[in-house]
């Protein structure tokens, strides 16, 4: 009677469902650990680019300054890489429909050979072949360009005011410069050092924030959970996108990820406990910001490229980009299919109400396994016959439970879950307050059943106070699982939240206990035949009797609720 037999079938098909659910939702679930964890997040470090925006860019302002005679037109195309050919890069992509639509004159020169984006100087490039002469045209981060360009200090300062002024704006600014070359190399640091470049103007870009990312990002704060962003963006751009989603609030919040590296561990650490935005990321710094986020965090990381699988792997719920390389989406726990940070939100409330249905399911069976084990030994203790036979607790456990318990488990989310702080992972799956609400039931269903019993017995025998028993313990199952439907709303409040498995389950439920008193399963389970009227009075008493003192618990836990120093206890 103490063994819950279904809870393993049951526990299995929930988490399969969740996992079905999870994946209409365009999160695909790759470890199952990962279900329980997402719902345990306290921090989710995200990248930009296709998560928080479309990954659609498109050149909105460019600038040649005074002091350039370079046509910013004419080296925006030599800077296209493969030179418009085969081109699948968003920004490229962006540079090429540019062009398009201003109707620039094709190149006459051709381009020999590309070299592609190096992290080390964050530039790519090309090499063009001009009859007497091979130059470099390259585009890149400006701070490196402008570094690497042969300006005057005043010409710098404009440049630097007016790629402030565009970062302010939220522009994703590239630079163009340009350089000749004695001979064809087939990476940057075959460069000459000290190989200076002339420095031709800016490009920029702006990127369409998907329109659903700033309430996804509302939703998770409500959560008690962090939002930070990892990007290679500017630092003013990155800020500019941040507050628009409502991530940061104040330049604090920002971090420029290039002071990483003359900073140890434990200065980090402190450096960046309040930060929401990370700048000029390079995919390098994302393992070691993973690290220092853990000390203190239940963390999400996202990636979709080779350098961001130690990230993925190494955190606790690694969220691979369906775009992004194979490599990137094996080292992943779940699989966003269309790289939205929404899809982590939609995951992480799956999670959560995959965890408190699993958490119903075993108030629900170890509650009503403990009354039948108390029933039983209550029974021996005052000297009372058995009340119920092993083969009526075998139907008890393996059908009524069955038909209730499943359905519990798929029981639509409470509208505070996303409200409330997540769990810490170390917490019990069952509070103290849900063990005494169990508790409770397990001592009320002994009670009544005795009662019942010994009352049945002196005034019709044993076979029959056997049967109303059987009944009541059955009828008190079926209103424990109307108990189970919430932690803390009134089962009346609940009933207005629709359940359809549940409804049929508990019509599953009670057709095969009419069958047992009136049909032919009646022999098979020992039932003698008994009066409508006693089924419907002991089946009326045992109905009310737990969802009373269940209602009781539950205004003493919406009133513990409100205390904050008590919360714990109840949550």
């Amino acid at each position: 009677s103490a063994v819950p037999e279904s809870l393993p079938i049951a526990i299995s098909v929930v988490l399969v469902l969740g996992i079905r659910r999870m994946a209409a939702r365009k999160a695909l679930v790759r470890s199952m650990r990962a279900i329980e964890t997402i719902g345990a997040i306290t921090t989710i470090a995200t990248d930009k680019t296709g998560t928080l925006t479309q990954n659609k860019l498109t050149v909105g302002k460019v600038w040649q300054p005074p002091f350039s005679h370079h046509p910013v037109g004419e080296y925006l195309q030599k800077s296209i890489n493969g030179n418009a050919e085969k081109v699948h890069d968003p920004l490229d992509i962006a540079l090429l429909d540019y062009v398009s639509k201003q109707k620039m004159p094709s190149l006459k020169h051709k381009v020999i050979s590309t070299l592609p984006f190096d992290q080390s100087v964050s530039m790519s490039g090309n090499i063009w072949d001009h009859g007497a002469t091979l130059t470099l045209d390259i585009k890149g981060a400006p701070e490196h360009v402008l570094q690497r360009s042969d300006l005057t200090s005043n010409e710098h300062e404009k440049a630097q005011r007016m790629l402030h002024e565009l970062t302010a704006n939220g522009y994703r600014v590239i630079a163009l410069a340009t350089t000749t070359i004695g001979k064809r190399i087939k990476k940057f640091s075959d460069l000459p050092k000290g190989q200076k470049f002339e420095f031709v103007g800016f490009v920029a870009v702006s990127d369409v924030l998907r329109p659903e990312a700033k309430h996804a990002i509302s939703a998770a704060l409500s959560a008690g959970v962090t939002v930070r962003m990892v990007t290679g963006d500017h630092v003013e751009t990155a800020y500019h996108i941040a507050k628009q989603l409502g991530m940061a609030q104040s330049r604090e919040q920002v971090f420029d990820a290039r002071h990483m590296n003359v900073m140890n561990d434990d200065e980090l650490d402190k450096a960046i406990r309040d930060i929401r935005v990370f700048a000029r990321v390079i995919p390098e710094h994302k393992y070691r910001i993973l690290e220092l986020l853990k000390r203190h965090n239940i963390t999400a990381m996202t990636g979709d490229g080779v350098n961001d699988v130690p990230a993925l792997t190494d955190a606790h719920v690694g969220l691979a980009m369906g775009s992004g390389s194979q490599i990137a989406k094996d080292a992943g726990d779940i699989i966003l299919l269309d790289d939205n940070f929404k899809s982590i939100i939609d995951a992480m409330h799956q999670g959560r109400i995959i965890i408190s249905n699993i958490r119903r399911m075993l108030f629900y069976l170890l509650s009503t396994s403990s009354g039948e084990a108390l029933t039983m030994m209550g029974s021996l203790i005052v000297g009372l016959p058995l009340p119920i036979l092993p083969v009526q607790i075998l139907w008890v456990n393996l059908v009524t439970d069955t038909a209730m318990v499943i359905p519990l488990g798929l029981e639509p989310g409470e509208k505070h879950i996303m409200k409330t702080k997540p769990k810490r992972p170390n917490s019990p799956i069952l509070n103290k307050f849900i063990i005494t609400r169990m508790v409770v039931v397990a001592l009320s269903m002994a009670a009544t059943v005795l009662t019942m019993f010994s009352l049945y017995i002196d005034t019709h025998g044993e076979d029959y106070a056997r049967t109303i028993a059987f009944s009541a313990l059955v009828v008190m199952q079926w209103s424990n699982a109307f108990n189970a439907r919430s932690d803390h709303q009134s089962v009346f409040t609940r009933l207005r939240t629709w359940n359809g498995p549940f409804y049929m389950g508990l019509a599953i439920a009670v057709t095969l206990q009419i069958l047992v008193l009136s049909g032919p399963l009646g022999d098979i389970l020992h039932v003698s035949p008994i009066s409508l009227s006693d089924i419907l009075i002991t089946g009326l008493i045992a109905f009310i009797i737990p969802i009373v003192l269940v209602e009781f618990h539950k205004i003493i836990g919406r009133q513990l609720l409100k205390k904050p120093n008590t919360q714990y206890m109840v949550n």
